[in-house]
């Protein structure tokens, strides 16, 4: 296996030519072999919580926009300088912060409609997809992964809350987007998996989720 120093890269600058988006059930734990080199296929594997076994599966969203970029997003008020009339920079506000992403999807699928207009398996009708009257937002756990074909980047989050971002554009001249908003529930703890897929006791994390730094897809035995 290699070592953390053989799948380190010269740096952490990355240009991501392709990725892939994928979503399953909230907590589903994050793949468990980063990092490897996405295909766009579904990822399926199985891990243990005690000696109950689980499958999971990590479904492809399939094509985004090349164009539009996955847009990560922050909203909330900026930090405010307080201060006396002796010390004017007393003290500096951390205001809270909401994050959310919104993904371009090309797909006309029923899983993307399913998506942008808050539907469920209920919206799908003889292979036909019914507009809701009141739409609700799609609760899914989501795996964003990037790669320049030697080394990928990867984000987790074990919750967000997935609803239509925009309007739809039928242009002739272009591929028809399907703008997702993703926004991301805080409050979710999330699980770490060893090296035999078990839940590693006393490992849950309270937080958004987790970022996979830039490293080698394989070893680099030429350091």
């Amino acid at each position: 296996m290699p070592t953390p120093e053989e799948l380190k890269p010269k740096h952490y600058a990355l240009a991501p030519k392709t990725g892939y988006v994928y979503v399953a059930p909230v907590d589903t734990p994050a793949p468990p072999t980063f990092p490897f080199e996405p295909t766009g296929r579904d990822i399926s594997f199985t891990y243990k919580d005690g000696l109950k076994e689980i499958a999971a599966k990590w479904v492809s969203i399939g094509n985004t926009s090349l164009e539009n970029g996955i847009e990560m997003a922050v909203e909330g008020d900026d930090p405010e300088t307080l201060g006396t009339w002796q010390v004017p920079a007393l003290e500096v506000t951390s205001p809270p912060k909401s994050y959310s992403m919104t993904m371009n999807l090309a797909d006309i699928s029923l899983e993307t409609l399913k998506l942008y207009y808050g539907a469920g398996d209920s919206a799908v009708v003889d292979g036909q997809f019914v507009i809701p009257n009141t739409p609700t937002t799609t609760d899914k756990a989501l795996y964003i992964i990037g790669t320049d074909g030697k080394h990928v980047v990867a984000w987790y989050y074990p919750s967000v809350r997935l609803i239509g971002a925009d309007s739809i554009t039928l242009d002739p001249s272009a591929l028809t987007e399907v703008p997702v908003r993703a926004s991301i529930v805080k409050g979710r703890a999330y699980l770490e998996l060893d090296k035999d897929n078990k839940i590693i006791p006393g490992s849950d994390r309270d937080g958004l989720g987790r970022v996979f730094p830039k490293v080698r897809i394989t070893a680099d035995r030429d350091l």
